[in-house]
């Protein structure tokens, strides 16, 4: 899983190490790497909100070194986060209140997330998104 805790993060380049693992975290949901046969409805809630509380931090942070460009880029793709948020959670709630009795949950969760079309909007921004941030993408040595 590469879904990490912000506790986990204490180093002295706290700008690297948040864009690494937005980047992480992006590289793996528009290339299809965050998905499996273990994908859950965790999972991609917690995908999500690492995506989502990295990209703020980029964009509000005094130590952010991104242009106005680029944080003006992530800003409009946060715009997109909340409708994701709401559909994961409604799509696990609905999922709670089935009865499915499958031999492994964890793909019968992925089928349904892989489902939602604002799972795949998602995919599809986070891919436009890491094009479009191709300066910090490539000053970046672990992406």
């Amino acid at each position: 899983m590469l879904a990490r805790t912000g506790d986990s993060f204490c180093a002295a380049d706290r700008f690297g190490e948040t864009l690494s693992r937005f980047h992480e975290h992006a590289q793996a949901i528009a290339s299809g790497q965050a998905e499996g046969d273990a994908f859950t409805w965790f999972l991609a809630t917690e995908y999500q909100w690492e995506m989502e509380m990295a990209c703020t931090w980029l964009v509000e942070s005094p130590d952010s070194q991104l242009t106005d460009a680029e944080k003006d880029t992530m800003r409009h793709f946060l715009k997109t986060l909340p409708e994701i948020r709401t559909a994961l959670t409604a799509g696990r709630r609905a999922a709670s209140h089935r009865n499915q009795a499958a031999s492994s949950p964890e793909w019968t969760e992925w089928l349904e997330i892989a489902a939602l079309p604002s799972w795949n909007d998602f995919t599809v921004r986070t891919a436009i998104l890491l094009s479009r941030l191709g300066q910090p993408a490539q000053n970046d040595t672990a992406f």
